[in-house]
């Protein structure tokens, strides 16, 4: 990964740090994309300590106007990306509009990095070998495309919301794969890891859930094995020419029949296009 510039988004905990780290000490000069600056400047600091190269780029998923400034200002400072891994996720109790309209989880986990990829494919298509790793989840697996309520509007459920993104990460693997030969583009489960994606949640499940964790904790691998998978996809040369498959940890494995689905991935792809404001055929 020596001299490769990749970009991490929600790169301050879990996962996203873990995967930054890993890549940083392969010789992967890393961008943290990252919503606090305060404490990606932190997590910019470690990797340096550890004699890595890193540094911040702000960027709220939540709101597509600071994904397309975070886009500009990357396109601006560096002539080209590597790898792009879409890992920033959230997963909310209650129902909740972002600034844009958007049912917030939707849009973050999903309509905004489509966003991100999207406005990004200039610089991934002047990269080397370039590369996009979608963070997905074997939750898909309960995931429903519902095209009358796609932002569920009615009977929303947090873990159907997560799980509907999820869903709809793969698809958009499954498209842009198609579209775009000149870069790689994977989805990976990176398994069941003690990460604090359920943060968000109302206090009585977010403390069920710790309960859980303590619980079970010797059985629950720590952010860096999750982040394993996700850094090799990134990296591993074996993988060159790979594009459009989903990964449970290491192994290609085939995601459910929904998210093999072809026509679903065209006619989503159409939805986030509008629903982000870019064109059907074109990132602008």
């Amino acid at each position: 990964m020596k001299e490769r510039i990749v970009l991490v988004t929600g790169a301050t905990s879990g996962i996203g740090l873990e995967t930054a780290r890993q890549l940083a000490a392969m010789g992967a000069s890393v961008v943290l994309g990252v919503r606090d600056p305060v404490r990606g400047v932190d997590v910019a600091r470690r990797i340096q300590q550890e004699g890595g190269e890193a540094e911040v780029l702000a960027i709220d998923l939540a709101s597509f106007a600071s994904v397309r400034d975070a886009a500009a200002r990357f396109a601006k400072t560096h002539d080209r990306l590597d790898v792009l891994v879409n890992n920033a996720g959230i997963a909310l109790p209650r129902r909740e509009v972002s600034i844009d309209g958007h049912e917030l989880t939707w849009q973050t986990n999903f309509l905004s990095h489509v966003l991100l990829t999207r406005l990004l494919l200039p610089s991934l298509s002047s990269g080397s070998k370039p590369r996009v790793v979608n963070v997905s989840s074997e939750g898909h697996r309960t995931g429903r495309i519902a095209w009358d309520d796609l932002e569920l509007e009615r009977g929303y459920g947090g873990f159907r919301a997560y799980a509907n993104t999820k869903l709809a990460q793969i698809l958009f693997t499954r498209e842009l794969a198609r579209r775009q030969s000149d870069v790689c583009v994977n989805a990976v489960h990176p398994g069941a890891i003690a990460t604090n994606i359920w943060r968000m949640q109302s206090r009585p499940v977010r403390g069920t859930f710790a309960v859980l964790v303590r619980w079970f904790g010797r059985w629950l691998p720590p952010p860096s094995k999750g982040a394993a998978p996700v850094a090799r996809l990134a990296s591993d040369p074996a993988l060159d020419g790979v594009t459009g498959r989903y990964f449970k940890r290491f192994a290609e494995t085939a995601p459910s029949s929904r998210a093999s689905n072809d026509a679903d991935a065209a006619r989503l792809w159409t939805v986030a296009a509008t629903g982000t404001g870019l064109d059907v055929d074109f990132a602008r």
